[in-house]
């Protein structure tokens, strides 16, 4: 029988935190443009990660009545952890994250707290609400602007505005493509949201609208503010092709398997997309 302690590891989603460290270390390299004290990228991933792993055991609390309905194989409703010792974990990640984020700058711990926040929203209140994507799309602007916060070098103001929409838009990209998969499943368990709104037939254009819609800001904000635009060929090239090739299987049939091979091919370039954005403004 596994350890409570590698149950805890599981709520937190470790997978999903490894990659937005990473995602953040990388952010503030863009946003300074390589100019930056070593140390900042750690400091501002381990901020970032902590508050991730946060988020997923309140996530893993909050849903455990709708886990034992549906998802048994998590570890609260496998009864290989009780929600009581998770609070353990939660008030480790909590503590860790507000520390390490107001040792770089108070505004930065303030960001980081308001990310959990979002997440913590979106799991309490909006999980099954029409809602459901504004507080991804908010994490998709705070993430950025923690990472500009963070460096010492000066954000271009011309572009500074911009990182609101483009983060959003990202964000709202990142609730769709994730959600997808889980379309059957959430319906079962009365976390309805505006995918089911929509209904599957809408929702998956809906989803490669909003991508579309980010990776087009994306290019035009630098286009007008004057920045490096070679810095975002890589990801749009890639979303192209990524594009028509979940489209060509989505045309044939839409599938569980289908929507996670799509969840799997362009959840982990949006962050990419942010970095490339933030280094083509501050180049």
């Amino acid at each position: 029988m596994r350890s409570r302690w590698a149950a805890l590891i599981e709520l937190c989603r470790p997978l999903t935190g490894a990659w937005l460290m990473l995602s953040a270390a990388l952010m503030v390299v863009a946003a300074s443009h390589g100019k930056l004290e070593l140390a900042l990228p750690f400091q501002y991933a381990g901020m970032v990660v902590t508050f991730a792993y946060a988020a997923g055991i309140i996530n893993n609390v909050l849903d455990a009545k709708i886990d034992g309905r549906s998802r048994l194989w998590r570890p609260i409703p496998a009864g290989q952890i009780t929600a009581r010792f998770s609070i353990i974990g939660l008030v480790f990640c909590v503590a860790l994250g507000s520390a390490d984020g107001f040792l770089i700058d108070w505004r930065v711990g303030v960001i980081g707290l308001a990310m959990l926040g979002a997440a913590t929203l979106h799991s309490y209140a909006w999980r099954g609400s029409v809602l459901g994507f504004a507080p991804f799309a908010l994490v998709g602007v705070l993430l950025p602007i923690g990472a500009i916060q963070a460096v010492d070098t000066p954000f271009p103001n011309e572009h500074l505005y911009w990182v609101v929409p483009v983060g959003a838009l990202a964000g709202m990209a990142t609730f769709f493509i994730y959600k997808l998969p889980q379309f059957e499943m959430d319906d079962e368990d009365g976390a309805r949201s505006i995918l089911h709104w929509l209904g599957i037939d809408m929702a998956v254009p809906t989803a490669w609208a909003v991508v579309t819609a980010a990776l087009a800001l994306a290019a035009a904000s630098i286009n007008i503010s004057g920045g490096n635009l070679v810095w975002l060929l890589g990801p749009l090239l890639y979303f192209i092709f990524i594009g028509l090739f979940c489209i060509w299987m989505m045309m044939r049939r839409v599938t569980e398997g289908r929507l996670l091979i799509q969840r799997m091919l362009v959840m982990p370039m949006l962050p990419v997309l942010i970095i490339c954005w933030l280094g083509a403004a501050a180049s």
